[in-house]
């Protein structure tokens, strides 16, 4: 035996000593009692829960989390837990298992949420192990035991987006199909008589997985009928929407788009029909979950951060203000360094903190003693989870000691989770503070809810009801009353915080190396910022406005897969690109009232249609990029930001700015698409483009440049790997030629371009004399500091040989930028179907169209009906013409009741339909309460009902 082989033993050896040691300190350290252990009295209401099975101290269970929201154990019952200890089982799980509880604001009902069969055999072996049953809402109400049914598995993808059947877990033959159930889940009451909750009803799947599958934002009536889906943004997946005093909701959202890190959530805020969006807490830390939240009697909310997969959705938890003081943002900076610490304990019990970017003010960790990574719990600290508001600001919530951690080496004791309460919900320095209130070994006690009237612990008898949507036209001239569009614009690009808040001056002057193994140097793009090289703020020219499709999921079927690649798996579209520079009468630059030049915006677009916004300089190409999900709804005016990712900023009012005057022409951004560029001269133009959106992809618009230009010269060219020790593109780097969403970091858009277009020049970094040989650096080089040079010569080349082949042109030229920044999509080669090709690649539109009821408004409405008023539009493929259905389930204008009515419609305004009622119809008339119904449909086949 070798001495390395001595030595490899002994570390095992040793390795192997401290586990069990440690092991052992879990063992002794942890307070399980033999017997069911309840403190009667300590609270004076029933609590209601979730009665999950355990296995003893060996096993691991598996618990619904942002990973997989979808996944528990067999046999969960819902239980209530009466002050003096006794308690009853109010619903069984059986095969199933019962999640999600949420006490009404009379505590005279309780929602939940029922997976009917969770056994083994009924689980997808392809898709996360997701049921095949799916699970529904329910409601039980505590005095009579009665149990009412609110939803029923309803399955309503995209119609044009393959052929479905009502089963989308186990269809017939020929149909496409998910592979798994739907799955109705977090179920909110709201004011008003509705309920919030998430579904996957639509059947998309989340654009760069990591969790499974995309939940989205419903609203519903309380007895399940009226459901509207509120936030068509949440392209990947959003959970537990939680209502506040205030009557917002807020929610987790998976916050991965373009190429932030898969694994991150972020806690937001929506109003109830889906307006008036924003964050509360950010996930500016790799691999960081915000999810269980909860607002106390004093109005702060609670919010817990955990590492997702492995450790079963148990962390720690912070405390924060909800209302932001009158003379800061709500938010600190970007920079790690302008942040507060916040207090954790490392595994092995050390006290440290960390910061990161944009922490809510106020914010403090209020169970110090533990942390929210990926490793095990300090001993005896255990984690928390499922935090709950009760009376007198107290904190109801789940603890488990040991590791609550089963992927590293410590692995046991398993979850042993009981219910306790944190008084006044202050920091707990150690688990000896927490109140106990049960704790059975047998089982894991989990989301403990206070059977108290709302007024109990906030001190009114319901939340704000905020209203609904009213698109009545009093907003801007560009909103007529029942639009299906919405506005959005903002006062200042200037006024932005788009760069990495962990970037280092000396390396690449904050931004993120060309191509480095080094740790820590890729925050730029994948943590916080978007900065496509460096640049300042006179580059500024003009916004992209990208439309962004969610992506139907068919795991089986005859249109299987789905079609098409890119950087960001999502289909991007341009809905217009917009200049920003304004000029007087005089021709001189209009400033804004900081004295910036005014770079204001307003746009109009089709409501529901999710978007982002890109920077442009003056060739079209991006400076940054905001990585997330955005939306109007129908009449909606968002304007409010007060500039480009200005967290932390006092914002610019955009009343003070250009394009809140009168006078400002609002781009229209529903029918044409303006595309700004320069002429052959090289001066600025913009080109309206008539059409909804415009695509760039790279078989059809790319790939024939490159071959008619390109190929001649570079056919037999060999990929050159990068200076690095390991030989490969990493970061945001795709290949040696292209860097993702980055067309001015990309070598292949500087020749073509004939510069360099990143804001750095070739000797600010060493570059190898031999592409791809480390050798030939400059003496002394680091690899991990080098870059790519531009050698100055554009492509191709003046007098290149080769049929055909001959400059480009500057459309051609801003094509391939385009595609760049776009995230480099390419269409698949598509299957056929019985009728012929099939396209389900790029270019197939997976967003239904806009539909919006104005009139009748929902619920009661006083006085007769006198019109029947409703929106359409569609972004990409069009509303399909005569496609708009209306039918009522009574009479109208001498028709029966079943009867077709939009031949009677009116278009008063674009995309506005009005069927005017004449006599008006009302209770006189008989009517005490009817139903409506609506659809429409675009020309690619999808259909909004």
């Amino acid at each position: 035996m070798t001495r390395r082989r001595r030595k490899s033993l002994l570390l095992v050896s040793i390795v192997v000593v401290a586990a069990a040691v440690a092991v052992a300190v879990w063992l002794l350290s942890r307070r399980v009692p033999e017997v069911p252990v309840v403190a009667g009295g300590v609270a004076d209401y029933d609590i209601v829960y979730v009665r999950q099975p355990r296995y003893g101290d060996t096993t691991n269970t598996v618990w619904p989390e942002a990973f997989h929201p979808a996944r528990l154990e067999a046999g969960a019952d819902l239980v209530l837990l009466h002050p003096d200890g006794q308690e009853e089982v109010l619903v069984e799980g059986g095969r199933g298992s019962v999640t999600d509880p949420f006490v009404s604001f009379d505590a005279e009902w309780v929602y939940y949420s029922y997976f009917p069969d969770l056994r083994p055999e009924r689980l997808s072996r392809k898709r996360h192990r997701l049921p095949l049953d799916g699970a529904d809402i329910y409601r039980i109400h505590l005095g009579t035991r009665r149990i009412e049914r609110l939803t029923f598995g309803e399955f309503t993808p995209n119609t044009g987006a393959g052929r479905w059947h009502a089963d989308p877990a186990e269809p017939p033959r020929g149909y496409d199909r998910l592979g798994y159930g739907i799955l109705n889940l977090g179920p909110c009451p709201l004011p008003g008589g509705r309920v919030a909750f998430t579904s996957n009803r639509n059947g998309f799947d989340p654009p760069k997985g990591y969790t499974a599958p995309t939940l989205q934002l419903y609203v519903m009536d309380e007895d399940g009928s009226n459901v509207e889906a509120i936030a068509p943004m949440t392209i990947s997946s959003a959970l537990h929407p939680t209502v506040l005093r205030d009557g917002r909701l807020m929610y987790s959202s998976h916050e991965s788009q373009g190429l932030r890190d898969e694994r991150n959530w972020g806690l937001w805020y929506i109003r109830p029909d889906g307006r008036g969006w924003g964050p509360l807490v950010s996930a500016f830390s790799q691999a960081q979950v915000f999810h269980f939240m909860t607002q106390l009697s004093s109005g702060d909310v609670v919010v817990e951060d955990y590492y997702n997969l492995n450790n079963n959705g148990f962390g720690t938890l912070y405390r924060f203000p909800l209302l932001e003081p009158e003379d800061k943002p709500h938010f600190h900076p970007a920079a790690l360094d302008a942040n507060p610490p916040i207090r954790f304990a490392h595994s092995d019990g050390r006290p440290d903190s960390f910061r990161m970017p944009f922490t809510p003010r106020g914010l403090e960790s209020i169970t110090p003693g533990t942390h929210s990574r990926d490793t095990a719990a300090p001993a005896g600290a255990g984690k928390y989870t499922h935090p709950s508001a009760a009376p007198g600001d107290d904190l109801l919530v789940a603890w488990t000691p040991g590791p609550a951690n089963h992927h590293r080496e410590l692995r046991t004791p398993a979850y042993d989770s009981g219910l306790y309460l944190i008084p006044g919900g202050r920091p707990v320095e150690d688990p000896a503070q927490l109140v106990l209130l049960r704790d059975d070994p047998s089982y894991n006690e989990a989301w403990p809810r206070a059977v108290v009237p709302y007024r109990a612990i906030h001190g009114v008898d319901e939340p704000a009801d905020l209203g609904w949507l009213p698109n009545d036209g009093s907003l801007h001239r560009e909103l007529p009353e029942g639009t299906p569009y919405g506005l959005v614009g903002t006062s200042s690009f200037y006024k932005r915080e788009s760069f990495p808040g962990r970037g280092r001056p000396e390396v690449f002057d904050g931004l993120e190396p060309f191509n480095s193994t080094a740790a820590g140097k890729y925050s730029n793009w994948r943590v916080q910022g978007a900065e496509a090289g460096r640049y300042a703020d006179d580059e500024i020219w003009a916004v992209r406005i990208v439309a962004m499709e969610p992506n139907s999921h068919r795991d089986g079927g005859p249109h299987a897969g789905r079609g098409f690649t890119s950087h960001a798996h999502e289909r991007l579209r341009i809905l217009g690109e917009i200049p920003l520079r304004k000029a007087d009468g005089r021709g001189g630059e209009v400033v804004d009232p900081e004295g910036n030049p005014d770079t204001s915006f307003l746009a109009r677009l089709p409501a529901d249609t999710p978007f982002t916004f890109q920077t442009l300089d003056r060739d079209g190409l991006v400076l940054n990029m905001a990585q997330t999900w955005h939306q109007v709804r129908p009449g909606e005016m968002r304007v409010d930001c007060g500039g480009c990712h200005a967290h932390s900023q006092a914002p610019l009012a955009f009343e003070a700015t250009a394009a809140a005057r009168g006078d400002y022409p609002v781009f229209d951004l529903g029918r044409v698409t303006p595309l700004v560029g320069r002429t052959e001269a090289g001066e600025p133009e913009l080109e309206l483009v008539d059409s909804g959106v415009v695509n760039v992809e790279f078989v059809r618009d790319v790939r024939p440049i490159l071959e008619r230009s390109c190929v001649g010269c570079h056919t037999h060219q060999a990929s050159r790997p990068p200076v690095i020790q390991y030989k490969r593109w990493l970061g945001t780097n795709a290949s040696r030629y292209v860097r993702k969403f980055q067309s001015r970091r990309s070598l292949l858009v500087w020749k073509v371009y004939g510069e360099r277009l990143d804001g750095w020049t070739n000797e600010d970094h060493p570059t190898e004399r031999v592409p791809g040989d480390a050798s030939t650096l400059p003496s002394g080089a680091d690899p991990n500091d080098a870059d790519l040079d531009f050698d100055g010569v554009a492509c191709p080349p003046p007098g290149s040989a080769g049929p055909g082949a001959r400059p480009l042109t500057e459309i051609e030229r801003a094509t391939i930028a385009r595609w760049v920044d776009l995230g480099a999509p390419i269409d698949l080669p598509q299957r056929q179907d019985g009728a012929g090709p099939a396209r389900y690649g790029w270019f197939l539109d997976d967003l239904r169209p806009t539909l919006a009821v104005s009139l009748p408004r929902p619920g009661p409405n006083p006085g007769p009906l006198a019109a029947i008023r409703v929106g359409v539009a569609d972004a990409h493929s069009g509303v399909e013409p005569g496609s708009l259905s209306i039918v009522a389930d009574f009479p109208v204008a001498g028709r029966k009741p079943g009867s077709e009515l939009a031949d009677l419609a009116r278009q008063e305004h674009d995309g506005v339909w009005t069927v005017r009622l004449e006599p008006p119809i009302g209770r006189l008339g008989g009517l005490e309460r009817g139903k409506l119904t609506f659809q429409v449909r675009d020309r690619q086949g999808n259909t909004t009902s």
